[in-house]
């Protein structure tokens, strides 16, 4: 008797021990197809490749104003679930009632490395792009760390906006990333403003490293940029960097601008190089940022303003108490003052 059972029980473990290698084999290579298929080209094949130092020119009114709105952290999953749904129909919303002479897409359109069957990147940036298109009012990106984490490189990414009418690109040769351009703004036949759009890279090794901090030779090229012109120059990049900090915890807060700091603005280690090369140009009078989705921050600081917008998706994670939104900065290109020639505001639905 106590034989029998003995043999039940070694059946039933073993069958249950089965049942869970197969789930875990399963799992296991779904989880290795996931993450190694690569769909980038699955659609129509378009190339990931894309002109270098291109520049763009866009003009102020007749008053010297510029008007940028400011996308981040949408989080995309395929343009068509719930939260997908909800977000389009919050920056439908936001756009029709706000207007604005360029919109960048601060990183993060997409998400990066997830479970989801219906994933769906290029599909989500398709319906995206068209949305932003109605508006013909041109557009730009800048690489987030979670955009070419699957799928395809962020170059695939820019190449397959590159087919909508309206979308500026551009990139520095020579020097990391994927977009390093320059968006140069006229009043008339005066060049009175530029705004610098860049890559700040990702995780290294993708989705499990330490994120990567800007690299020397993009803050030499901005400084240069900046320097060759000398004319007051706004900055867009995803990810943050150490100074972000100082400016939280010692700048002179912006009237009207909710501060949240749910994470550490410092986290990203070398950044430090970003910060010291630029600092003392007195040029650049903006650095715009994104990625920490419940921080919120505009704060005066060391001569410029260092502004970071919370998420601006529905499907993109955050505390209880953030709204999506996006960010109004409006620049007076003919006021020589870096602390009154901006004003900041957060849109929502």
């Amino acid at each position: 008797m106590r034989e029998n059972r003995k043999k039940v029980t070694i059946k039933i473990i073993s069958a249950v021990l089965a049942a869970a290698l197969i789930i875990a084999g399963a799992f296991g290579g779904y989880l290795f197809y996931r993450f190694n298929c690569d769909k980038s080209n699955a659609a129509d094949g378009y190339a990931a490749v894309y002109s270098d130092d291109l520049s763009a020119k866009l003009s102020t009114d007749d008053n010297g104003i510029f008007r940028v709105l400011k996308i981040n952290d949408t989080h995309f999953i395929n343009g068509t679930c719930e939260n997908d749904r909800h977000t389009l129909d919050g920056l439908k919303a936001i756009l029709d009632k706000t207007p604005c002479d360029l919109i960048i897409v601060d990183g993060d359109l997409v998400d990066g490395f997830n479970l989801n069957a219906k994933y769906d990147k290029f599909g989500a940036i398709d319906i995206f792009a068209k949305l932003i298109e109605q508006y013909e009012i041109p557009w730009t990106f800048a690489p987030g760390n979670n955009d070419s984490e699957i799928d395809g490189s962020n170059e695939s990414i820019i190449s397959f906006m590159m087919r909508y009418g309206h979308f500026l690109y551009g990139n520095e040769k020579n020097i990391d990333g994927a977009m390093q351009f320059m968006i140069d703004i006229y009043r008339n036949e005066d060049l009175t403003h530029r705004i610098a759009v860049m890559d700040s890279g990702m995780r290294k090794p993708k989705a499990i490293g330490p994120y990567q901090p800007i690299s020397e030779n993009q803050a030499n090229w901005l400084n240069e940029e900046v320097l060759s012109e000398n004319v007051k120059t706004s900055v867009f990049f995803h990810m943050p960097t150490n100074a972000f900090q100082n400016a939280y915890d010692s700048g002179e807060a912006y009237e009207g601008i909710d501060m949240y700091e749910a994470d550490p603005y410092d986290g990203i280690k070398g950044d430090g190089v970003f910060d010291e090369i630029i600092k003392e140009n007195a040029n650049i009078t903006l650095i715009s940022c994104a990625h920490q989705h419940s921080n919120n921050m505009c704060s005066f600081y060391n001569g410029r303003y260092y502004q970071l917008s919370s998420v601006s998706g529905y499907g993109a994670g955050r505390d209880d108490y953030i709204e999506p939104s996006c960010t109004l900065t409006v620049i007076n290109t003919l006021d020589e003052n870096a602390k009154t020639m901006y004003s900041f505001e957060q849109i929502k639905a």
